[in-house]
């Protein structure tokens, strides 16, 4: 298995590495205006996929979201072998100092420089190549930002009849800011009730305990004992005890928020992302096809 740390280096310096695939029988998967993508630089990716979305999915979501990911890994491959192509064609510069900054901000994940370089070391890696890959990356950043994101323009009114066509989003549901004492039931429902009747009484006599602090949270999501419980309380008021399956609570009320739409002048912003989002999309998705279009590609079997 891969240590933590070589998972970051997958994950977080984004490089290709020899050594994770250096013993499978390679081939070629695909050519982009004659450069060759490989079927190892093809199951890197699909390794560092499916390490990024461990961090976040488990069980039958993860292979879900793999699954669905996996088809469309080689087509990222084959744009951003036409993204670099254009931006050299553009004569995209990128400074050394970002280059420097990409470094530095994949050298602080680790604990020392001893342990980032014994890491590359590991993975068959270099800072030359690692520097080369930044500058790759950072070329067809900067040809999205000229080709795409700056062609992008978002009117007035355009921000105005999304506003009025999607209030609904943008309506806000009741919120309580709460804090908690739980006392999870255990092995013995008797002996939580009783600890739980101790707390609240050493509050009741002014003594200082620990709360949760939970925030404010939609009533909505509350579950039905609590959001009852909470309906009947005044700002700072505490409860008496809650049973609910996971224990006994004590809730201090302080804070509630009533219901309320949104004004238009606070989602402007929101909205305007939403929008630079969806035109953004589009003008990437012609500029990507034009550039098939005109390109050499061999997808092989």
């Amino acid at each position: 298995m891969k240590s933590t740390l070589q998972r970051l280096v997958v994950i977080l310096l984004l490089c290709l590495s020899t050594a994770a695939f250096g013993e499978m029988i390679d081939y070629i998967m695909a050519t982009v205006n004659g450069e060759v993508i490989t079927y190892n630089q093809f199951r890197q990716r699909v390794f560092e996929v499916q390490e990024a979305y461990r961090e976040v999915y488990s069980g039958e979501e993860l292979e879900k979201r793999l699954r669905d990911r996996m088809k469309s890994i080689l087509d990222d491959l084959i744009e951003e072998r036409l993204l670099l192509e254009e931006a050299k064609r553009e004569n995209i510069e990128v400074d050394k100092i970002e280059i420097e900054k990409m470094l530095n901000i994949a050298k602080s994940k680790f604990k020392s420089l001893d342990d980032f370089h014994r890491v590359l070391r590991n993975e068959g890696l270099t800072l030359e190549t690692l520097e080369k890959e930044y500058k790759q990356r950072l070329m067809i950043k900067k040809i999205i930002q000229f080709k795409v994101n700056s062609r992008v323009r978002i009117e007035d009114y355009e921000i105005s009849q999304y506003y009025q066509a999607h209030k609904k989003i943008f309506f806000e549901p009741e919120q309580v800011k709460i804090r908690q004492i739980l006392v999870k039931m255990g092995d013995s429902e008797k002996a939580a009730k009783q600890t739980a009747q101790s707390i609240l009484k050493r509050i009741k006599d002014g003594e200082n305990v620990e709360w949760e602090d939970i925030g404010f949270i939609n009533t909505s999501g509350l579950l039905p004992e609590l959001g009852a419980a909470i309906s009947k309380l005044e700002i700072n008021e505490i409860s008496s005890l809650v049973r609910t399956q996971t224990g006994y609570h004590i809730m201090r009320l302080e804070g509630r928020k009533l219901p309320r739409a949104r004004k238009l002048p606070e989602v402007r912003d929101e909205i305007s992302r939403i929008l630079f989002s969806k035109k953004a999309d589009r003008i990437y998705s012609n500029f990507v096809n034009t550039l098939k279009k005109e390109a050499d590609i061999d997808i092989r079997k």
